[in-house]
């Protein structure tokens, strides 16, 4: 009469340790990136899964030579290899609040909420490119960064790098490259230009192009997300 019993212990004991392996596999699911971010109200909807979709690459990003906020001299596309890049384009005069601030906030907001997400300090990295480098020289790249510079708790966060160029030559390639309309005729004090992000891969192809209406975080980290999980870093 004892076996019944030894056998009901034994198929409870099963059911129970399936509940508690089950319960353990759903509590280690990770929460994706995005959800860091709230809902903006200029952005009411919900972004897809990461990984349910593939980005295309567009083209190559283009090579050029950048100055960093030390000055020192670097070739963007040995900045670009190995990480995947947002990159933006600014002007630091810009004062159109759909332009440059939008965009700029935007990344502030990202590289703040970046320390949630560890993944994106040693995999991603923000590079924000200036088309004014006439005004926007090393020491005014150099002071607008001050806030990243010196973060205490930078090394837990997103890298961020604020480039600029020597001149408008050294610029040019790198705006055709990327497709980045600006245009200097009207006012010298302003500068027309479309608000675009670009999401370069490791291998530095563009997978992504985002201007006004898409500057959502969300966004961005649901594509960011995707890349990483192509290339079997998630």
């Amino acid at each position: 009469m004892r076996k019944p019993v030894v056998i009901i212990t034994l198929l409870t004991a099963l059911f129970v340790g399936a509940i508690v392996w089950l319960s353990a596999d759903y509590s280690t699911e990770r929460e994706p990136i995005a959800a860091l971010f709230p809902m903006g109200e200029d952005f009411d909807f919900v972004p897809p899964v990461s990984g349910s979709y593939k980005l295309q690459s567009i083209k190559p990003a283009p090579n050029g030579s950048v100055l960093s906020s030390s000055g020192a001299k670097q070739e963007l596309a040995e900045l670009l290899d190995g990480k995947i890049s947002l990159v933006s384009f600014v002007y630091l005069m810009c004062g159109d609040v759909n332009g440059c601030p939008l965009a700029t906030s935007t990344l502030y907001d990202i590289y703040h909420n970046s320390k949630m997400a560890p993944v994106l300090h040693d995999n991603v990295q923000l590079l924000t490119i200036s088309f004014d480098p006439v005004r926007d020289t090393v020491e005014a790249i150099e002071s607008f960064s001050y806030p990243v510079l010196n973060d205490e708790e930078a090394d837990q966060k997103i890298i961020w790098r604020v480039l600029t160029t020597q001149n408008e030559t050294a610029l040019k390639p790198i705006l055709e490259g990327f497709g980045q309309v600006v245009d200097r005729s009207n006012d010298e004090d302003q500068i027309n230009h479309l608000l675009r992000m670009f999401l370069v891969d490791r291998q530095g192809n563009i997978r992504n192009i985002y201007g006004l209406g898409l500057i959502d975080p969300r966004l961005l980290m649901t594509d960011i997300e995707t890349l990483l999980l192509e290339d079997g870093t998630l």
